[in-house]
C-alpha cells in the first residue's frame, strides 16, 4: 500500500527511504518507507501522542519507490514472528516490531543491493538527516551482480510460494542441510491452485538465477508425491557461497515463514474440528 503523501504516479528514480523508527519508551520500532518520511511520519497517531524518538531512528535511502517497497516488504516477511502489535487499529498499525528484532533489521537492511545505479547495500543514516547520494556502481564484481539477481529470484519465488499457502496447504520437510517443500494437492480433484500457479510452480526457471558465468537455483529438485508437489531445496551450504552468504537468512526467514503459516492453518483446522464434535 502507497503511504499517504506518496503517489504511485511519482518518478520512477525519485529516491525514497525505507525507515526504522523508534518509540522513546522502546517498547516496539515500525518499519514502512517513503518518498518523504518526514511528511508520512507525521501522519502517523504515535506523533501526534509525542511517542516517537526520532533521533534515534534511522533510515536508508533508495534508487527508487519500487526498491522502497521491495525492501521493506522483505523486512517485514522476514520478522513476521516478531510482529508487535499497538493498542489501535489506526493508520500504520500492522508495520511494529519486537525490539529485540531492530538489530536483525539492521542487519538485514545492510546486505541488500540498493539497486538502481548500484549493487552496494544502502547506507543507515539518522532519520531526519537529508536524502543520501547513491554511489554509483562500483567496477564489475561478480559477486555483487551475483546478490542482486538472486535476490531478485527469492523475491518472486517468496511471492509465489506464499500465494500458493493462500490456497492450498504448504509444510517444511526434513533436517539439517537438507529442506524440502511440500505443496500438497497441486493436482488431482482436490486441486485449487489456477493453472498460471500451478506452471510456474513446475517451472524450474521460477527458481534459477543467472549473472555471467555464475549461476544457481533455489530448487535443487522437484517431483509430485501422489498429487503434491514436492521442492528439495539447495542445501544451505551451497546458497552461504552464493554473494558471500548474503542471502542465508532470507531463504531461512521463508522457510520459517512457511512453517510458521502450515503451523497455524493445523492449529485452526484442529479447532474447527474440536468445534464440529461439539454438540
Amino acid at each position: 500500500m502507497t503511504p499517504p503523501g506518496t503517489s504511485d504516479t511519482q518518478a520512477g528514480t525519485e529516491p525514497a527511504a525505507v525507515y526504522l523508527l523508534q518509540r522513546h519508551d522502546g517498547q516496539r520500532f515500525k518499519i514502512g518507507w517513503a518518498v518523504e518520511p518526514m511528511t508520512r511520519v507525521r501522519r502517523l497517531p504515535e506523533f501526534m501522542a509525542d511517542e516517537l524518538d526520532l533521533q534515534a531512528s534511522h533510515a536508508a535511502w533508495l534508487p527508487s519507490p519500487l526498491r522502497a517497497r521491495q525492501i521493506e516488504r522483505s523486512l517485514h516477511r522476514g520478522l513476521a514472528t516478531q510482529r508487535a502489535l499497538p493498542p489501535h487499529q489506526l493508520d500504520g498499525h500492522t508495520e511494529w516490531f519486537m525490539p529485540a528484532a531492530l538489530r536483525t533489521a539492521m542487519r538485514m537492511l545492510r546486505q541488500m543491493p540498493a539497486g538502481g545505479v548500484t549493487s552496494l547495500p544502502p547506507v543507515l543514516v539518522p532519520f531526519e538527516a537529508a536524502p543520501q547520494p547513491l554511489l554509483d556502481a562500483a567496477p564489475p564484481d561478480a559477486d555483487s551482480a551475483v546478490l542482486v539477481s538472486a535476490q531478485d529470484v527469492l523475491w518472486a519465488m517468496e511471492d509465489l510460494l506464499l500465494r500458493a499457502c493462500a490456497l492450498n496447504p504448504v509444510s517444511v520437510e526434513g533436517q539439517g542441510e537438507e529442506r524440502v517443500i511440500r505443496l500438497t494437492e497441486v493436482r488431482g480433484p482436490r486441486a485449487r491452485l489456477g493453472d498460471s500457479m500451478r506452471w510456474a510452480l513446475l517451472d524450474l526457471d521460477t527458481y534459477r538465477w543467472a549473472v555471467g558465468g555464475c549461476s544457481g537455483s533455489f530448487v535443487q529438485l522437484m517431483h509430485y508425491e501422489g498429487n503434491d508437489l514436492l521442492l528439495q531445496m539447495t542445501p544451505m551450504r551451497t546458497v552461504r557461497r552464493w554473494a558471500d552468504g548474503a542471502l542465508t537468512w532470507q531463504v531461512q526467514a521463508l522457510l520459517e515463514r512457511l512453517r510458521g503459516l502450515t503451523a497455524y492453518s493445523r492449529s485452526a483446522a484442529s479447532l474447527c474440528l474440536e468445534a464440529r464434535g461439539r454438540p
